[in-house]
């Protein structure tokens, strides 16, 4: 963990003038499904499951939100990032699409960044997937860009809080 995050106790407008931080909202632990992650409390979760899916929700005051979707038949990550991007491509005329790789949860994961135009305001979604031993995880945040420059943080926030269930990690399995 870098130490510089914790000890800083306001935030940079665009301009560089110091605001106060928002004020750190009471956090919500959720747990379920295998994940865990940490939500602000006034956000609205919900959850909604199918026999091969759980999509699990946060939406804030405004237009941000924060999903994670767990696939239980464990789609390849690349795969359902394509499908996803098909869906926005569908949705919206101008879509944006950039490739990012890195990590969520302590596992390598693929990602898409999307900027695309939704009632003449532009909007960004991040999106990142990645599959443990038992389940193939995406986790999606979007919001209108302007909103972004306050939401964006506690989005983030949300996904490096993010913790899976890696069976991986209990016992060894001796079946190779």
């Amino acid at each position: 963990m870098s130490q510089s995050h914790h000890h800083h106790d306001h935030d940079h407008d665009a301009d560089g003038m110091c605001q106060p931080r928002l004020i750190p909202s009471s956090l919500t632990d959720y747990s379920n499904y295998g994940v865990r992650f940490r939500f602000p409390s006034a956000w609205e979760l919900s959850e909604e499951t199918s026999s091969d899916e759980t999509t699990i929700s946060v939406q804030s005051y405004g237009t941000s939100f924060w999903t994670i979707v767990l696939f239980k038949s464990r789609p390849d990550p690349e795969a359902v990032l394509d499908t996803v991007v098909a869906a926005f491509e569908q949705d919206y005329e101008e879509v944006d699409v950039l490739t990012a790789v890195g990590s969520l949860s302590g596992l390598p994961s693929l990602g898409r960044d999307l900027d695309f135009v939704c009632y003449d305001l532009l909007n960004s979604a991040t999106l990142r997937a990645f599959q443990t031993s038992n389940q193939t995880v995406l986790v999606m945040f979007q919001g209108t860009d302007h909103e972004l420059e306050t939401t964006r943080p506690q989005l983030e926030s949300i996904s490096a809080s993010l913790e899976c269930d890696d069976e991986d990690d209990v016992w060894i399995d001796d079946e190779e």
